[in-house]
């Protein structure tokens, strides 16, 4: 009787794995995820040097929705098998894209947490599974960028490039990282690639966007354009449903508007750092037409509505710099140099009580120290008459130099 009892437990302890890994499958199979993980968790108790189980771990954890657990999962199924882990996901063909994700998502919030080695550890695996993927080299060449390694970064556009000659991301991201390192002429060229290519995606997914209306309608893109990045669903929900004319609504359309969002932005930033290119060459007037440009894509981009006002202010044409300005004050009421300018416009064009407005309103308020504006509160206040005032400006202006 004992030996029977001794075999028993034998068979029993034997079996303890297969019976989890089978129930795991099971759970799995029918998406019920925490109890395949349950099961998964037993199973490692008895065995937890099967590499199966943890990659069946990585399976309940990516149901789970959990990117950083599936790495861990399949990480630790490496350090038991790396061969036979990595030929397990290999041989599962129908998920590989499923796996894929899985790990890119988890590159894309370990970057975002400045975890760098992790990001490119997960964008190994997913090389292993899809070699061929943009997006992954992409995010890459990211990563190096963000650890300043520019000539990596570049290798890894490059790369990009190579597998989609036509990619727009991979042409801003190498001409970014041109303009990074002051190549601006060379940056150049990679930016009008990216232009050509962001032109024929941007002309496509407007055709879908717009497919109901008789045209394009530049005012409803915008309108699009600031629901969606503000996030406000129900209101972009309406406006598809009634403007758009699509009777399903935000859910029948939600990919093609972010397509269109990314498209609309990249054309935008593209043309931003041409004109920033331009304007660090000393092309102040092809500046301009590129911050023109940038602008009509995403009005609201406060840096090129700042640039265009200071070119505007450098080529005489005040009044309009004060629009671009005033945009950025809208924005942004304590928008300090925004202000500035304004103020600064408004002296040029003579218009001294407007700009003394603003001087002891805006700027002053913001920064009571500021010994700019009290200096050209000075000359203003002299220029209409008032020397009282203009004196005292400028006895506030040279006693903070002096405490300099």
């Amino acid at each position: 009787m004992k030996k029977l009892i001794l075999l028993a437990l034998v068979v029993l302890f034997i079996g303890c794995s297969p019976a989890a890994k089978n129930s795991a499958r099971i759970y799995i199979d029918q998406r019920e995820y925490d109890k395949a993980k349950e099961q998964i968790l037993i199973g490692l108790q008895e065995t937890p040097d099967d590499y199966e189980l943890y990659c069946l771990l990585m399976k309940a954890e990516i149901g789970l929705g959990d990117w950083n657990r599936v790495s861990k999962a399949f990480q630790d199924g490496i350090k038991v098998d790396s061969v036979k882990a990595v030929n397990w996901m290999l041989k599962d063909k129908n998920n590989i894209p499923i796996f894929k994700q899985a790990f890119y998502n988890a590159a894309v919030g370990l970057m975002g947490d400045e975890e760098y080695d992790g990001a490119l550890k997960n964008l190994k695996f997913c090389k292993i599974l899809e070699p061929e993927d943009v997006n992954v080299y992409i995010l890459e060449g990211g990563i190096y960028d963000k650890l300043g390694n520019k000539e990596l970064a570049s290798q890894v556009y490059d790369k990009a490039l190579s597998i989609d000659p036509e990619n727009p991301d991979a042409y801003f991201l190498i001409g970014k990282a041109l303009f990074d390192k002051k190549s601006y002429d060379s940056c150049l060229v990679r930016f009008n690639g990216a232009i050509k290519y962001y032109e024929i995606k941007y002309k496509r997914i407007t055709k879908v966007i717009f497919q109901n209306l008789p045209e394009f309608d530049k005012d409803l893109s915008q309108k699009i354009i600031k629901l969606w990045r503000g996030k406000k669903k129900d209101e972009l929900d309406e406006l598809v449903k009634v403007k758009l004319g699509i009777d399903a609504g935000l859910n029948a359309m939600q990919g093609n508007i972010n397509k269109f969002y990314k498209t609309t932005d990249g054309l935008s930033q593209t043309y931003y750092r041409m004109g920033m290119a331009h304007y660090n060459l000393n092309n102040d007037s092809l500046a301009l037409v590129n911050l023109f440009k940038s602008l009509e894509f995403m009005p609201d981009d406060s840096d090129a509505l700042f640039y265009a006002g200071e070119l505007l202010i450098k080529t005489e044409k005040y009044q309009e710099a004060i629009n671009y300005f005033g945009k950025l004050t809208q924005l942004k009421d304590d928008d300090f140099y925004a202000w500035f300018y304004i103020a600064v416009c408004w002296t040029q064009l003579k218009e001294y009580k407007k700009a003394a407005g603003i001087y002891e309103d805006k700027v002053l308020v913001s920064d009571p120290k500021n010994i700019d504006a009290m200096t050209n509160l000075a000359y203003i206040y002299r220029e209409m008459g008032n020397n009282k005032k203009s004196f005292e400006y400028l006895m506030k202006a040279e006693k903070l130099q002096k405490e300099q």
